[in-house]
This record gives structure tokens, C-alpha cells and sequence, in this order.
């Protein structure tokens, strides 16, 4: 049984070249790309978004489905210079999971370094396997 799964797949975009001044307008949507790890006690994310840092990310939790945003920030141009061509890849990321309830969802941690969020979600330890005592009349 599977106790993280996507509930969200889209498709990754190309970056297109940008014509005109209006960027924000053209921005693509980037499925950022993630590594899942699980040991017993935890399950770790990784997820890769490039360009950004701590303050441009926004991570929600809500009826057990975890929720990545991050918003690129328009790409800086000289001033007294327009931008006639744009082959950085521009656009903001965002992503869903949904959770299991074996999760800790209080306790979840984040954690962001050179474009890569690293998520820790805690598994909760009062599922472990509990002893019923049988009791005799």
C-alpha cells in the first residue's frame, strides 16, 4: 500500500521564446521534478525548483493534500533595454500529493537550498502495532 501518491500530474512545459515585454503573461507552469525517499520512521521530498529561494515558495496543507507553489521572480532586464528574445526558462512551479494519515501532519518540516526544497514528513508513532489484552470472566 502506497502511503504518499501524486494527485496531480501535469504535463512539463517547454519554454517558449518571448516576444514581447508582457512576461508574466507567457509564464509556463513546471511540474517540479521531486525524489521520494522513506525510511521508518519518515518520508522525505525533494523537489527541484530552480531559481528560487526560501521566501518564493509556499507549501499548504489541507484536507491531507500537500500543496508546492513556487513563483519565479520576473527575469531582471537593463534599463533602457527590451528584451526582444527569452530562452531562460521562466514559470512558476507548483504540485499536490495527497497524505496518508500515518503522517504527523503538525510536525512537518521544510527546508530550502540552492532551488531545492527538501520536505520531511514525520510518520505518527501511535500507529505502531498495539497489544490487546485479553481478559478472562
Amino acid at each position: 500500500m502506497t502511503t504518499l501518491e501524486k494527485v496531480e500530474k501535469q504535463p512539463e512545459q517547454n519554454p517558449t521564446a518571448v516576444e514581447n515585454s508582457n512576461v508574466e503573461a507567457q509564464m509556463n507552469t513546471y511540474l517540479p521534478r521531486t525524489d521520494i525517499v522513506e525510511s521508518e520512521d519518515a518520508v522525505n521530498i525533494w523537489a527541484e525548483m530552480p531559481g528560487l529561494d526560501s521566501e518564493s515558495v509556499s507549501i499548504t496543507l489541507e484536507k491531507n493534500v500537500l500543496t508546492l507553489d513556487g513563483k519565479f521572480p520576473l527575469p531582471v532586464k537593463p534599463d533602457g533595454y527590451t528584451l526582444r528574445v527569452g530562452e531562460f526558462p521562466v514559470g512558476n512551479y507548483h504540485r499536490t500529493f495527497r497524505l496518508s494519515q500515518e503522517f504527523d501532519c503538525g510536525e512537518i518540516e521544510a527546508k530550502m537550498k540552492d532551488g531545492v526544497l527538501c520536505l520531511i514528513l514525520p510518520r505518527r508513532k501511535d500507529l505502531g502495532p498495539k497489544k490487546v489484552t485479553v481478559m478472562s470472566e
